[in-house]
């Protein structure tokens, strides 16, 4: 295949996922009604699996109607009255309908980027080299035991997870066979501290992760392999991309946060701090830099620390040969396959990022979660990072035995 083809699907990809996590932090106000008499007024039955926008707008409110008065709630909670009375128990506040479609953001940005960078790498030795001396030859096995293999792990990976989420409810008293079902439902039980679904309170919190994530994981892989490419002639800039790694080494993205709202924020005023409500692009800024301006410097670094010197015209190659085929297309190989797991630690440093800046994402949601002792989303949260994380790992798996096909000997 064609280097610019892989590139046009990549950005198509990355393209298509931005969108749909743009979508799925889209949120608007609804009211549920429940018609009922009696001397106890509920809500309606199934309210707390609605996607409700909790770490932006707040717990919903409820509004009790009766023939006599309105009763204003802060909180959904059941409500008695002195005798049988006819109500409308009325359910109101932000959701995000569409938050269920964040961990498919998720993965087409990861399978984006991950294209994205063998693309770059085709692309420059194409240009440089030409078409025939970029193609690769490689003889690879068979890709269906390759993917059976590899699916095979991923099952066993998640039972472990989900023993061990089996182990701790066991541990708080609940049954084991209702566990089994409701993991395999995703189910995971009302949040003690907000009341609603810990599954809607982990999606709606992914959608907006899924948009940080996405947009500094793209940038870190387009722009690194684009500076690492051509610092393999260029020995400034490759001196730059050397002090680069000193900073996102020394400066973790935790560190670069504080940094950065002192002077973006509390100096200069340039930037707005807290959660975001309607127009998310100012608030995004920040949180953006933090994460991807350490790692560009870092995963630069670890694809031209897999370059070797070769001294030129070596058995008798062009030094453009031998840099831009044969070292960059090996470098390449060993980079492709630390993509998955560079994902996962941007997701895990996103987490304490979000906390700083109040970002609406898991981060927040586990921070909230830990000082209110609420250890369903706790669960929640490990749960659902472990299938992300195992599933990316499938994912590109996949995608570099189907492009390499050394891989699946």
């Amino acid at each position: 295949m064609k280097s610019s083809y892989l590139l046009y699907i990549s950005i198509i990809l990355l393209i298509l996922g931005l969108i749909i996590s743009f979508i799925s932090i889209e949120s608007k106000q609804i009211m549920l009604f429940y018609y009922n008499e009696s001397n106890i007024a509920y809500p309606q039955p199934g309210w707390q699996d609605y996607y409700w926008s909790v770490l932006v707008y707040g717990n919903p409110n409820a509004t009790i109607i009766t023939f006599n008065e309105t009763i204003f709630l802060k909180n959904v909670t059941i409500y008695h009255f002195n005798t049988t009375t006819r109500y409308v128990y009325i359910v109101h506040g932000y959701i995000q309908p569409y938050a269920y479609l964040s961990p498919f953001s998720l993965f087409l940005v990861l399978t984006a980027s991950f294209i994205g960078f063998k693309g770059t790498t085709l692309f420059f030795q194409s240009r440089i080299l030409g078409e025939e001396l970029t193609k690769g030859y490689a003889v690879g096995g068979s890709l269906y035991r390759y993917v059976l293999k590899r699916f095979s792990s991923f099952l066993i990976s998640i039972i472990l997870v989900i023993t061990v989420v089996i182990i701790l409810e066991s541990l708080h008293g609940r049954n084991i066979i209702k566990t089994i079902y409701d993991m395999s439902l995703f189910n995971l039980g009302n949040s003690s501290y907000f009341g609603i679904s810990v599954t809607s309170l982990v999606l709606t919190a992914l959608a907006y992760t899924s948009l940080l994530l996405g947009i500094s994981f793209a940038l870190t892989v387009y722009l690194s392999a684009f500076l690492s490419i051509y610092s393999l002639t260029n020995r400034r800039l490759r001196n730059i991309i050397d002090k680069w790694k000193y900073i996102g080494t020394a400066l973790a993205s935790w560190v670069l946060s504080i940094i950065v709202i002192y002077l973006l924020h509390f100096f200069l005023d340039i930037f707005p701090y807290g959660t975001p409500k309607e127009n998310i692009f100012p608030y995004l800024f920040m949180p953006l830099i933090s994460l991807f301006f350490p790692y560009v410097g870092i995963f630069s670094n670890r694809l031209l620390s897999n370059v070797k010197s070769i001294p030129a015209n070596y058995k008798g190659l062009k030094e453009t040969i031998l840099i831009y085929r044969h070292l960059l297309g090996n470098v390449t190989v060993v980079m492709l396959s630390s993509i998955s797991s560079a994902f996962i630690e941007m997701l895990l440093a996103e987490m304490l990022v979000e906390g700083i800046f109040l970002w609406p994402g898991l981060g927040e949601l586990l921070k909230i979660a830990i000082f209110h002792g609420d250890y369903k989303i706790v669960e929640g949260v490990m749960v659902l990072y472990s299938t992300i994380a195992l599933l990316s790992n499938l994912i590109t798996d996949i995608i570099y035995g189907v492009m390499d096909p050394r891989v699946t000997r």
